[in-house]
């Protein structure tokens, strides 16, 4: 069976054609709902969120958008802006810790090494991310958790393609500060 577009398929359910967007929820429910977590580190409410985004698909009655992936990233991070706006902590987030069962989703066990090595990795990941403004975060989650081209990122965040390549610069440069003075306390505690 060929591969059918996205932007197919979401033209069919705005003419009413309501079953095609079980298509789109496959594709799009697991990675939505990664990236979601990643921004809010919180599961419950990214996946209350991918399931308002699809909502939303329903419900729109404009044109359909000339690309599909970038458009249903954007719904979803204006979904995550409007909590963080409506609950008083856009500028000042604290972010409750992912518990290890929750990271556990995220990861694939081969062997117990790699198992190890992977944790670690995720953990510090995890840290990173929380650590980051948000608009940084967003623009490192986009472009390395889903691959997404810097030019798809500024259609996705509503931002200039400078702004992103700033954002995306700045965002590595401080994970890399927070990196190097946490493991600066790990080794004055060892």
């Amino acid at each position: 069976m060929d591969y059918e577009p996205d932007e197919i398929i979401y033209q069919r359910v705005l003419t009413g054609d309501r079953q095609q967007l079980a298509l789109l929820v496959d594709r799009y429910y697991p990675l939505l709902l990664a990236f979601l977590i990643r921004i809010t580190g919180q599961i419950q409410l990214s996946e209350d969120m991918v399931q308002e985004t699809f909502v939303r698909l329903l419900k729109y009655k404009g044109i359909a958008p000339a690309a599909f992936r970038p458009w249903v990233y954007r719904i979803a991070l204006n979904l995550v802006r409007d909590y963080f706006r409506s609950a008083l902590l856009w500028r000042e987030i604290q972010l409750e810790p992912i518990k290890e069962q929750q990271e556990a989703k995220w990861r694939v066990e081969d062997d117990v090494e790699n198992s190890i090595n992977q944790e670690s990795l995720t953990r510090k990941a995890v840290f990173l991310l929380q650590h980051l403004p948000l608009p940084q975060r967003e623009v490192i989650i986009l472009r390395f958790y889903h691959d997404l081209s810097l030019e798809e990122i500024a259609d996705v965040t509503g931002v200039p393609l400078g702004t992103v390549k700033s954002r995306l610069y700045r965002g590595l440069q401080l994970a890399r500060k927070i990196l190097e003075r946490e493991e600066v306390k790990l080794d004055e505690k060892g």
